[in-house]
């Protein structure tokens, strides 16, 4: 096991931020994981930040006292960005690693981490880590186009180990940085409440020479599928906080960014045919999944299809939040939140 924490210092060298909402059953699964790690016990810390919860989240992490260097907050629900915050200043770690409550970590995840930053020592440097899927959903039409083909959730494909990344890639729930530069330079920005978050306050601390550099060996796997209904309302919260965060910054990069400036155009080509993109889409991924859970084999064809199906709905709902923001400052009427049948 890696001894990482310095002798005689208070502070673990890593402190572990989960923020959760209504997922009992999902946060144990992570905190069981982190129960199995090569680091040094006293090297780490874990610090659950509870969005107020309503199931018995409370009970699932207190069941792991004792077994984690454990810490427990619950905050009326304000968002992801606030949760983070809240993190933040509980933790003592000098590093801090963001986790999704729904994905588990490698053995060797959080060792990972301090190993990259210590070949990083740079202040200004990030480390992000890589997250597969679990076999149980790698295999999912949609799951798998998310992250392999539309790269709409991850895109691993085009990243390469060690190799300086912009803002656009502190991807929250699987990154990690010194503690000292974000208390110093800026922390998450409370108005997004899902979305920009991470890559907001990125390109903040981007002003004072943040980069991120690319870490495959500290390992997550997903365990949630998201089923297609809930990734169109995923794109369209995304839209929302996309328009958010060009308002906050007129830099053209956070234009390119966001895509914004082109909405409203690509919102007038998809949206007198939303509701039958959507409608359209959500069969053929019925259709497909059916298919293969059966054991039949989806021709080429139909799986290309599927995928520009998947493409139209999930770029026509990322522009509908949008505009539906933007309508929602300027009084204009808005169309309403997505819809799939």
């Amino acid at each position: 096991m890696m001894k990482a924490k310095a002798r005689g210092s208070s502070s673990p060298a890593l402190s572990a931020v989960v923020c959760t909402l209504n997922r009992a059953d999902l946060i144990g699964q992570m905190l069981e994981s982190l129960c199995k790690q090569t680091l040094d016990r006293d090297a780490f810390e874990v610090v659950v930040v509870d969005d107020g919860s309503k199931d018995p989240t409370r009970e699932v992490v207190h069941g792991f006292e004792g077994r984690l260097p454990l810490r427990y907050s619950f905050q009326r629900n304000a968002g992801l960005a606030s949760a983070r915050n809240h993190g933040v200043f509980l933790s003592r770690g000098r590093l801090l690693l963001f986790l999704d409550d729904d994905d588990v970590a490698d053995p060797a995840l959080l060792e990972a981490h301090v190993r990259a930053h210590l070949r990083h020592p740079k202040e200004s440097m990030g480390i992000l880590g890589y997250t597969r899927l679990d076999p149980s959903i790698a295999a999912d039409p949609l799951m798998h186009f998310a992250t392999e083909v539309g790269c709409f959730l991850f895109s691993y494909p085009r990243l390469k180990p060690g190799v300086p990344l912009d803002f656009g890639h502190f991807w929250g729930g699987r990154s990690s940085c010194k503690r000292s530069f974000l208390i110093d330079h800026g922390v998450f920005n409370p108005v997004f409440r899902f979305g920009c978050e991470d890559i907001e306050l990125a390109y903040r601390l981007s002003r004072h020479d943040f980069k991120v550099v690319y870490e495959p060996e500290a390992v997550l796997t997903m365990v949630r599928r998201v089923d297609f209904a809930g990734f169109c309302r995923r794109l369209w919260r995304q839209g929302q906080s996309n328009f958010i965060f060009s308002r906050l910054h007129d830099a053209p990069e956070v234009q390119r960014w966001t895509e914004v400036k082109e909405a409203e155009e690509e919102w007038a080509r998809f949206g007198p045919a939303y509701e039958l993109l959507l409608r359209s889409a959500g069969q053929l991924d019925r259709l497909v999944r059916m298919r293969a859970e059966a054991g039949m084999a989806v021709p080429p064809e139909e799986t290309a299809l599927l995928h520009r199906a998947y493409w139209a709905a999930f770029r026509a709902a990322k522009f509908k939040g949008i505009v539906d923001k933007a309508r929602e400052r300027t009084g204009a009427p808005e169309p309403g939140g997505p819809r799939a049948a």
